[in-house]
């Protein structure tokens, strides 16, 4: 439905879906700047994401979606392993120091505004080790937790978006989704969902501008 002036009509969601890596928690190769500028890794030959001093070819590869995550870690412990560098992110990482309270914040004011929401996650049981949304502490601002492990298909196929949509009992076109990488939020939008492009360069903006949109300004 459009407007007389042609402008497309905005529809406030009723559910936000949230990816987790990058969002809730720091991306991983932010925490590796961190160990790498820590250890004195020559940081300006190592391709390390949006947020690291040299140019990364592959991260940008994967945020169109020309591979997964498995595929850009592979790439990055190559160029590791060119420096001399062995370091595993899979086990030598702690997430606990790597949250995002303003995320959880957000998360716990949009719980009070009344919108529902659930967190849709590719990798998390690779970082968090296998049926994390068990003990997870943050279990308890969400209305559902979908790791696609369960389900055996990954964004952005469509059958994660609708999943999702189906474990919140809401059509698509009512549901917000939110990701760091464009290729997953380009999935939410081929099945009817908003989406919402988290910056990982800029956190702290990101979350001021989701809450606009969200009316909670």
């Amino acid at each position: 439905m459009m407007l007389s002036t042609g402008n497309p009509v905005y529809v406030l969601p009723s559910a936000i879906i949230w990816d987790m890596g990058g969002i809730m928690y720091r991306f991983f190769t932010e925490l590796m700047l961190d160990v790498g500028i820590e250890q004195g890794w020559p940081l300006e030959h190592i391709p390390l994401g949006p947020t690291g001093p040299a140019p990364d070819p592959s991260y940008a590869a994967m945020d169109r979606g020309e591979f997964n995550e498995s595929e850009y870690v592979k790439r990055l412990l190559t160029a590791l392993a060119k420096e001399g560098i062995t370091f595993s992110p899979y086990q030598d990482l702690d997430f606990s120091t790597g949250e995002r309270p303003n995320t959880w914040e957000a998360i716990e004011r949009l719980q009070v505004a009344g919108f529902r929401q659930m967190v849709l996650t590719n990798d998390a049981s690779r970082w968090l080790g296998e049926r994390w949304w068990e003990t997870w502490p943050y279990r308890r601002l969400f209305d559902a937790i979908l790791d696609v492990q369960t389900i055996g298909v990954r964004k952005p196929a469509p059958e994660p978006y609708l999943a999702s949509a189906r474990m919140l009992s809401l059509p698509p076109e009512q549901c917000l989704f939110i990701d760091d990488l464009h290729a997953n939020c380009s999935g939410a939008e081929a099945v009817g969902m908003q989406s919402y492009w988290f910056d990982v360069k800029d956190p702290d903006g990101s979350l001021l501008r989701l809450m606009s949109r969200l009316e909670l300004s």
